[in-house]
């Protein structure tokens, strides 16, 4: 049996980064997938830009307003800027599912386990500390491709 269905039509690419909104922008919250990658739209309501490479977490303001991290190994991403720099105040596509940039908060190797670090940026999960004993970080993606700190990785991610 074939199922046959029709998707609505997206204009503009998921690289798109906009001010306001226009007649043929997506509400925020929406999620497409493009090939193998899920995608959400969202608006940056933190004080800091998003960039490639840099998770980002939901505000307590608004649904799908996001923010950059502020805290290791805590705090739940919505998704990782994959194609442009969400600067404040802006409107763009955050990756929840697919390959792309993880920028490292510190060194990483292929095969670390990712959680959300400081500032948007992606550590590797520590199985010998004594907080991760007591909580267990969230675990988001994992490295392809090493890297150094401050640098972007390659990941998988998954959210």
């Amino acid at each position: 049996m074939t199922v046959l269905s029709v998707s609505p039509i997206r204009f503009g690419s998921v690289s798109a980064v906009t001010a306001t909104l226009g007649p043929n922008d997506p509400e925020v919250g929406t999620v497409i997938s493009e090939g193998d990658e899920r995608y959400i739209f969202v608006y940056n309501n933190g004080t800091t830009q998003i960039s490639v490479g840099n998770g980002a977490t939901v505000t307590a303001v608004t649904g799908y307003s996001v923010t950059v991290s502020s805290i290791t190994h805590v705090d739940y991403p919505v998704g990782v800027c994959k194609h442009a720099t969400l600067t404040t105040g802006t409107y763009g596509w955050l990756m929840q599912k697919g390959f792309g940039p993880a920028k490292a908060g510190s060194a990483v190797v292929a095969g670390d386990l990712l959680c959300l670090g400081v500032d948007g940026t992606w550590v590797a999960k520590l199985a010998t500390t004594a907080y991760s004993q007591v909580i267990a970080p969230s675990v988001y993606g994992k490295c392809m491709v090493s890297a150094a700190a401050g640098s972007n990785a390659d990941a998988y991610f998954d959210m």
